[in-house]
């Protein structure tokens, strides 16, 4: 920001560091109070983009629960629960420049798109869908921590619990998480090697413990494969260092 000097024009933010085959990290609070300052010292603008997150931490940005807010924040499929929308939010500071521009598109009249959202967003405010998700990402946690552990795997969740990242320790290729994942699909349930996943409002305590169930039999499977493990062929740039 101080290289930018009067030419800043905003800071973007992610809700939490929630990058691809590293683990997932808590935003610091002290970085976004620190951010929001210089910001309001400078006239730029604290964007958060809220496409993979949002509604999934907070009923607002996600910022929020650090008692930080954005001016702007940008928001995708969440707000119509899956139907093609996105949206950027903002507050009067970016008003007057958000006004001057005409912009349009060639599905923003879709009006599918715009009653699953308005329906969305009544769920959102009227129904306990976040805590309810939040518990069964604790559940989840729990869960495959103890049944990681039971199989003498390190077994790294990182993130919230309602957008897990599952990584496993030794494994700088991913070669162990690949073939975990294979087994849970093996046994119906999907989960992803390298990125974050989503828990949803549609998914039931049964879910869990059927993915529980699942995880048991795969971890056993996995147990009994490990030492004999090849390299993922198209995971091998990891391994040549582009990790």
């Amino acid at each position: 920001m101080a290289k930018a000097g009067d030419d800043l024009a905003a800071v973007f933010a992610a809700p939490f560091k929630h990058d691809a085959f590293i683990d997932q990290v808590d935003p610091d609070p002290a970085y976004a109070r620190r951010a929001r300052e210089l910001c309001d010292r400078t006239g730029a603008l604290l964007i958060v983009d809220e496409v993979r997150a949002g509604f999934r931490l907070s009923r607002d940005c996600s910022w929020s629960r650090i008692g930080v807010q954005p001016d702007l924040s940008t928001w995708g499929k969440c707000l119509a629960n899956g139907h093609p929308l996105s949206v950027m939010l903002g507050n009067d500071k970016a008003r007057a420049a958000a006004a001057s521009i005409y912009v349009t598109g060639s599905f923003w009249f879709q009006a599918a798109t715009m009653a699953a959202a308005l329906e969305t967003l009544r769920l959102i405010r009227e129904t306990d869908y976040l805590e309810r998700i939040t518990d069964l990402g604790q559940t989840l946690r729990a869960g495959l921590a103890e049944r990681a552990e039971a199989a003498g795997f390190g077994f790294r969740q990182t993130g919230p619990g309602v957008m897990p990242l599952f990584l496993f320790d030794d494994d700088p290729d991913l070669r162990k998480g690949f073939c975990w994942s294979s087994e849970m699909l093996n046994r119906g349930v999907y989960v992803h090697p390298w990125h974050n996943m989503f828990l949803c409002a549609a998914m039931t305590p049964a879910d869990i413990a059927q993915t529980l169930d699942a995880a048991e039999g795969a971890f056993a499977a996995l147990k009994k494969q490990v030492r004999d493990l090849s390299p993922v062929e198209k995971l091998a740039f990891l391994s040549a260092g582009a990790r």
